[in-house]
């Protein structure tokens, strides 16, 4: 209703309607156990003036979000996902979409990267946040582990350090809190109204109740710079968003020009949608059904699970005496699923029935009468969706598919084209059924592609009858005007429009739009297409160029996920070459396509697509070592567990890799028959081990048998070809070689048993080359070891013997001359002065002097202790010589008894103390020797208050300073040694008092 309120009483109101305070923000909260999906749109545009939105900018992304306990602490968390991420321009001549999860197919740059690629780390990463119900806010809590993952995932993609410190701080500080900026909005809906004047004449309000929902619409009248409107739409009970929309105009500097005409004002819509909001699924789901008058038994049900290509998962039951049946299996992605009724080796049509599914989904119908189509009734989960799928397949006569080896076909004979037509301009129909929106688009979307698939296919065909020779029309029925029309249809259709992922209409939509445009360029040889046949899809004989040339045309007509999917199988294709020895061409054109695949797991950013591209490459290096074996379970005719090497020992063995059952089974049983002197082993897949094991009774076979239950994995994951080929190994599991027919791999086999002499083959050859080198490296690296160790002892061996020079040298220094006449000149004045005692005293301590200093020489190291006492002893004497005094102190914490010093470190430096500095002093003469333990070790100190070194060199006597240069160079040696520092420094002092001191630094103990 329109409500002519002034605009402060309807906020008023609204807020006491809806128990909100005035001003507040809208507080929403997420449901526990619930997985919600919002789609954001930012979409930027300008306005016509018929109305109509021109030149869009528009950006889409796709947030899943799961509030439930996890984790070990069984913690509640909101866990956010965004799945899709994408900038589209639809209004330019040639549309440009831009898709961060599966971007332009480059070879990286990393260096020049665009302003906008952090934005690709997002679909690589999962943000999870805890929850404050009271304010609805938000916090991220594992921002550490995003930024660790980052920084994985960019050294992956080739960038620099430098770079990928860039990236993250980029990510970290805008990416991340934009993020989580607008997941915030989707619990905190702004409530402020509009800027500027609030009269009533500026609005159109609308305010209502209908339970559960709540809504508000607020639109100005004038479109004028500013907020223009604003729409809300939440649930009442538990406070959840369905909706958010605002729309922003902006003035703008420069006009922008579109279709030569100017525009001044620029429009930003942002919305926030809710499209699914479910329990928490699981990846499975149920299909159960009854069926009356069915007459064969087997039910086949399809699913797509690989992130690319177009082959099924199958999975076989059978009804029971009730006519019913149920299957429970893995589905990971919302998807069209299929059943199909009877035997695929019946020919004609079979019934088949789709169904739309979803993990966690649980489907159910009841059919009855004679004839396909039956009378049925659907239940439980998109009852009224698997209705719309089936009404409009039973109205429309054009789906007329079937199951074909994990491949979805249908019959091209039995098309009608007017059905077609009718279909096709059914396709805007809008949601009558008042299904679930999300599941009606999707279904919608597959049934468009298909439509797409259908009419490309009479486009290739009606161009290919009018130009066969006879000039015959096919399709006289489609007439000028009808062909022309079509032709327009695709060519200004955008098939991102209606794009599926997980749609296997969709992905063949992308194969058979690739093969038109590359057969309408020329780009490829002409096409022939049998009576029955799916759309192609990058079949064997559509190519003719080389592969660079097939990936760039192939990226110059699709875009994200599309190309994608058609690329990986093409580069399948290349990959499953069996040649045993490829030409150049082919060798040239398998290492493109092992770059090609490394290429797709360095920019691709979805992390299942990775994961399988990783896995294909895993399987492919595999195959190229000679000794490699297969080593999944397969199951023989008597139902036991057998593994391919069970067959190695006796015989060599050639493994039939069978696309289908029945293929060449009984030529393979004559060849088994002629030649015992080989094993003939038959591999084949399925989902139902029964029906097979059936089956093998029925046939009777004499070659061996295997069967994968391909329930997880098929035979393309496991083998190196997707398509029928043989695989030879000889008695030993060593692989002889492919063969692409029997007869060759017969001939092949058989050869190997009349080799002359056991020859080594490659990979063996590889293995002794590899091994012969690591011996050589060991013996090489030996040498080098042995080598350096022996100059390391002759090094070691000169630094002794120069140690001990030096210290013979020390010794002779320290017993200086002078020392030595004036001891003896004292002893001759005590002795003349009748002083014997004295004189006894005096020679008493000398010869232990001597003595101390000749033991001292032998040692490298002697205790702190033992050093200070010889020093003391020698200043004792010389003192007896002239009047000084002299102190020893140590810090309280050093023990000197186990502080362990060069020997003789101390004598050189008091004797150039004492000869030198205070014997050429007159007045008071002092000496100090301090011994103190400071960060780096012990540090001794030696000062005198003498003449100074400056004035000790002036004096006209003889010197003797050897002894404290040679202590200097036994220290550096000492320090070379060990690795230690060892440090001498001496001073000249010149405040307060002249003289000098020596430092010496000793590093703590080893």
């Amino acid at each position: 209703m329109k409500a002519k309120l002034a605009v402060p009483m309807f906020i008023i109101l609204f807020s006491s309607f809806y128990g909100i305070a005035q001003n507040e923000p809208i507080r929403l909260i997420p449901e526990f156990g619930k997985q919600t999906i919002y789609e954001s749109t930012e979409l930027t545009y300008i306005l016509s003036d018929d109305n109509e939105k021109q030149n869009r900018f528009i950006k889409k992304k796709t947030y899943e979000l799961k509030f439930d306990k996890f984790g070990p602490e069984n913690k509640e968390v909101l866990k956010v996902n965004i799945t899709k991420n994408t900038l589209e321009k639809p209004d330019q001549p040639t549309p440009e979409v831009k898709d961060y999860r599966f971007p332009y197919f480059q070879e990286a740059f990393p260096e020049n990267t665009s302003p906008d690629f952090t934005e690709t780390l997002l679909s690589r990463l999962t943000l999870e946040y805890s929850f404050d119900f009271e304010t609805s806010t938000i916090e991220l809590l594992n921002l550490e582990e995003l930024l660790m993952e980052a920084r994985k995932i960019l050294r992956e993609k080739g960038l620099s350090p430098g770079k990928i410190d860039n990236r993250i701080v980029d990510f970290n500080e805008k990416i991340i809190p934009a993020t989580t900026s607008q997941i915030q909005q989707i619990f905190q809906i702004p409530q402020a109204s509009f800027s500027g004047s609030l009269n009533i004449k500026n609005f159109d309000i609308h305010l209502s109740l209908e339970k559960p929902w709540a809504y508000l619409k607020q639109k100005r009248w004038e479109k004028e710079p500013g907020l223009y409107s604003k729409e809300i739409v939440y649930e009442v009970e538990k406070r959840y968003l369905k909706k958010y929309n605002t729309v922003e105009i902006d003035s703008v500097k420069y006009p922008i020009l579109f279709e030569n005409k100017k525009y001044n004002l620029k429009h930003t819509e942002n919305d926030i949608s809710l499209k699914v909001s479910k329990t928490i699924p699981q990846n499975r789901f149920t299909i159960s059904g009854k069926i009356e008058n069915l007459r064969n038994k087997k039910i086949t049900l399809a699913v797509l699970r690989s992130p690319f290509g177009t082959q099924l998962f199958e999975e076989s039951v059978f009804l029971d005496e009730n006519n019913s049946f149920q299957i429970e299996t893995e589905l990971n992605h919302p998807q069209l699923i299929y059943l199909q009724f009877g035997n695929i080796n019946s020919p004609g049509n079979l019934p088949m029935m789709a169904f739309y599914a979803e993990p966690g989904s649980r489907i159910h119908f009841e059919a009855t009468g004679e004839t396909f189509p039956w009378e049925v009734t659907f239940s439980e989960d998109f009852a009224g969706t698997s209705k719309l799928l089936y009404d409009w397949r039973k109205e429309y006569n054009i789906f007329n598919q079937r199951l074909d080896w994990s491949t979805l076909s249908f019959f091209s004979s039995d098309l009608s084209y007017s059905d077609f037509t009718k279909a096709f301009n059914n396709l805007s129909s809008p949601n009558k059924n008042n299904v679930e929106q999300h599941a009606f688009e999707f279904v919608k979307n597959e049934t468009k592609a298909y439509l797409f698939n259908i009419l490309i296919y009479y486009l290739s065909m009606e161009e290919w009858s009018r130009s066969a020779s006879n000039g015959r029309v096919r399709f006289e029925e489609i007439g000028e005007e009808g062909f022309l029309k079509m032709k327009n249809i695709l060519d200004t259709t955008n098939i991102y429009d209606f794009y599926n992922e997980y749609g296997i209409h969709s992905r063949q939509l992308a194969g058979s739009y690739v093969n038109y445009f590359f057969k309408k360029n020329k780009i490829i040889d002409e096409l022939g297409f049998p009576e029955f046949a799916a759309i192609p899809i990058l079949s064997s004989y559509i190519f003719h160029n080389d592969l660079p040339y097939q990936v760039e045309a192939t990226k110059s007509i699709l875009a994200g996920h599309a190309l994608y999917s058609v690329l990986t199988e093409l580069l399948l294709r290349e990959k499953s070459d069996i040649s045993n020895q490829p030409n150049q061409f082919e060798s040239y054109t398998q290492q493109k396509a092992d770059e090609y695949l490394n290429l797709m797991t360095r920019v691709c950013n979805d992390k299942g697509f990775i994961s399988s591209i990783k896995e294909i490459i895993d399987n492919q290096q595999n195959w190229e070592d000679e000794i490699f074996v297969p080593s999944n379970k397969f199951f023989n005719e008597n139902a036991e567990p057998v593994y391919m090497s069970d067959f190695f020992g006796d015989k060599p063995t050639i493994f039939y890799i069978a696309n289908n059952w029945s293929a060449e089974r009984y030529f393979w049983d004559d060849l088994a028959n002629e030649n015992p002197e080989i094993n003939f082993v038959l591999v084949m897949e399925g989902s139902n081990i029964q029906e097979w094991l059936d089956y093998e009774k029925r046939a009777e076979p004499v070659a061996h048998q295997l069967f994968l239950i391909n329930e997880d994995v098929k035979l393309r994951d496991i083998f190196k070809s997707n398509s029928r080929h043989f695989i030879l190994y000889d008695k030993n599991g060593v692989r002889i070689g492919f063969a692409g027919n029997a007869v060759t791999a017969r001939d092949m086999a058989k050869k190997s048993l009349n080799a002359p002499s056991k020859q080594l083959n490659k990979s063996q050859l590889k293995t002794i080359i590899i091994v012969l080198l690591i011996l050589l490296t060991l013996l090489i690296l030996s040498l080098l070891i042995w080598r350096w160790r022996v100059r390391q002892r002759f090094r070691k061996e000169q630094q002794q013997r120069r140690l001990r020079e030096l210290e013979l040298t020390a010794i002779r220094s320290q017993m200086n001359p002078h020392f030595l006449f004036n001891s003896l000149n004292s002893v001759q004045n005590l002795v003349q002065q009748n002083k014997g005692r004295e004189a006894h005293l005096y020679l008493a301590d000398f010869a232990g002097l001597i003595r101390k200093v000749l033991q001292n020489s032998e040692k490298e190291e002697v205790s702190l202790a033992e050093e200070l006492e010889m020093i003391n002893q020698y200043l004792n004497l010389e003192k007896l010589r002239f009047d000084f005094d002299f102190t020893i102190s140590v810090e309280d914490k050093i023990d000197t008894n186990n502080t362990m010093v060069p020997s003789m470190l101390l004598q050189p430096f008091a004797e150039n103390a004492v000869i030198h500095g205070l014997q050429n002093k007159t007045g008071y003469r002092q000496l100090k020797i301090e011994v103190a333990r400071d960060k780096s070790g012990i540090k001794i100190t030696i000062e005198d208050n003498g003449v100074g070194r400056e004035a000790a060199k002036n004096i006209a006597k003889a010197k003797n300073g050897k002894g404290s240069k040679l202590m200097k160079d036994r220290l550096e040696i000492l320090q070379e040694k060990h690795g230690e520092k060892y440090h001498l420094e001496t001073i000249d002092l010149t405040e307060n008092d002249i003289g000098t001191r020596v430092e010496i630094q000793i590093p703590d103990e080893r």
